[in-house]
């Protein structure tokens, strides 16, 4: 494609800061108004405790899950040693740093079109939704991966630069971004994709609001092919760096993510089902954390595309296409498990919606300047104001949930101080040798304010709750008690096992003598009962 149908508008981006200061100021407002609570109160949720207990587990896990690059800007930053302040601080920090990145790139894409009072529609909507609260709830790796969202951005930049400037060592630079942001969290693979994809909508938009330029399907293919080609060759080049990584480390791939595939484990009939129930739970807003705002988004960017078929736009099936994958993108991953995906991972769910629903307003602003006789600024203030009021519910809802886990946490804090003040009793020590078993589980006593616990996926669920059988719990509770400063030896399975037997005739905490110990073991029996592990 020749560069005058490609151009990308240079700015600078400090220029562009300094130019759209309102527009972050509100994105900032509503990022420390939910996820200001993460900073200025210390607690930490779940796998956090492994990585402070055991951090060399963690890694070799990371390395085993295809996760190199996450390991990798851990010991770059100085954060291998985690320390949660600096986690929740940095975690903010470069969402508003994405914030203005990405609105950067959608500002030289689409060069001086557009008003530039909706540049906070599309950060906003996405980092505080609900998804993606849960996903930066797990503070072990919120900083790394906002950190490669934002290297996901500069590599779009780079991409459209290379294609402007026509210089090879941009889309170097740009691969190596992108090696490293698929390496930190394999969500952002296909997140890529799907912003080639939204990117394209304003290039198509751009291209066909400028009257003295015409351009072929053909060219629109050149750019797409360069798209899927730079896309496609990163991900290879992922695959066998991770090869090699996992070969000079002497490790095997982990089924952590293969293990959730449930294609050819149950019925194809059954798979097809669950992927038709997410999709419609996820668009009316019926699963826990998803947003019926998502469905409102989609079928308005459908009305859209319908109507621009009708006026048959040059090209416009190729920009047809571009919508279905754009819309499809979000559910690629359920289609490849046969399955709902975990909510953490389906971020790239509100950040389609948060994209287009920015994309949709500022259509809005463009139709009403085009009408005479509609007063253009009041309909602007109201859909602003509208987008505005939105905001603040989903924020109120993503910051229940951090509250949620604030108060699950200080409630751990309180039984763990009770637990091993009744294994002090015992007279076995200060530091006992005798190791310690944790048989059953208990759930937090929350308060009305917070989310009851059968809503939660994991952020907000209690550490003494999630035990799916004596191994497991004991695992997870006694690596929580390490991180606030008590340190247990861990059970083998043989006595895990006759721990169980041992507390049969045991009383449930809290009562006298739920704390005991037998046959050179501490039993410390939480419940009757296990927790499934569905």
């Amino acid at each position: 494609m020749e560069e005058s149908r490609t151009d990308v508008k240079s700015s600078s981006l400090f220029a562009f800061i300094k130019e759209n200061q309102r527009n972050w100021w509100i994105v900032g407002f509503f990022i420390l108004y939910v996820y200001g609570i993460k900073v200025f109160n210390i607690s930490i949720s779940h796998d956090t405790e492994s990585i402070m207990s055991i951090p060399d587990y963690i890694y070799g896990a990371w390395y085993m899950m295809g996760r190199f690059g996450l390991v990798f800007l851990k010991k770059l930053l100085g954060s291998y040693f985690f320390n949660p302040y600096i986690a929740a601080f940095m975690m903010v920090v470069l969402m508003l740093c994405n914030s203005i990145v990405w609105e950067y790139l959608i500002f030289i894409i689409k060069g001086s079109q557009g008003p530039k009072t909706t540049l906070w529609i599309f950060p906003v909507l996405f980092f505080t939704s609900g998804i993606s609260a849960e996903q930066s709830g797990f503070l072990l790796q919120a900083y790394e991966v906002n950190l490669a969202l934002l290297m996901v951005a500069v590599v779009l930049i780079l991409f459209f630069r290379g294609i402007l400037k026509r210089k090879k060592w941009y889309y170097c630079a740009a691969a190596f971004l992108c090696v490293i942001a698929f390496s930190t969290y394999q969500s952002l693979i296909p997140l890529f994709a799907a912003s080639c994809a939204l990117c394209f909508l304003l290039i198509y938009d751009r291209i066909s609001a400028d009257e003295t330029k015409e351009i072929q399907a053909k060219e629109y293919w050149l750019l797409i092919g360069k798209m899927i080609l730079f896309c496609v060759g990163s991900f290879i080049i992922y695959q066998l760096i991770n090869k090699l990584v996992l070969e000079v480390h002497g490790l095997e791939p982990t089924p952590y993510i293969s293990g959730q595939i449930m294609w050819g484990t149950i019925p194809a009939k059954q798979c097809v089902i669950n992927i038709v129930r997410h999709v419609y739970m996820a668009l009316t807003g019926k699963r826990f954390l998803y947003s019926a705002s998502f469905g409102v988004v989609y079928a308005a960017i459908v009305l859209v595309t319908i109507v621009r078929i009708k006026k048959r736009e040059t090209c416009y099936w190729i920009y047809c296409l571009a919508v279905i994958f754009c819309l499809g993108a979000p559910f690629l991953m359920a289609v490849l498990m046969g399955n709902a995906p975990t909510i953490r991972a389906d971020i790239l769910l509100p950040f389609t919606v948060g994209f287009l629903m920015q994309y949709l307003v500022e259509k809005l602003f463009e139709k009403a300047a085009e009408r005479p006789g509609i007063n253009g600024k009041q309909i602007r203030i109201a859909v602003v104001c509208a987008v505005f009021i939105a905001s603040f519910t989903q924020s109120a809802a993503s910051a229940r949930l951090y509250y949620t886990q604030y108060v699950q946490y200080e409630e751990d804090v309180r039984r763990a101080v009770k637990i091993t003040d009744r294994i002090d009793q015992l007279g076995l020590g200060e530091i006992p040798r005798e190791p310690v078993v944790f048989v059953g589980y208990r759930m937090p006593q929350l308060n009305r304010a917070c989310y009851p616990s059968e809503q939660l996926e994991l952020i907000g669920r209690s550490f003494f709750e999630l035990s799916y059988g004596t191994k497991h719990g004991t695992w997870v509770m006694n690596l929580f008690l390490n991180t606030i400063g008590y340190t247990y030896n861990m059970p083998s399975p043989e006595q895990s096992e006759q721990a169980e037997k041992d507390a049969e005739d045991m009383p449930v905490w809290p009562a006298q003598g739920s704390v005991a110990e037998k046959n050179g073991v501490i039993i410390v029996k939480l419940s009757e009962a296990y927790l499934d592990e569905e």
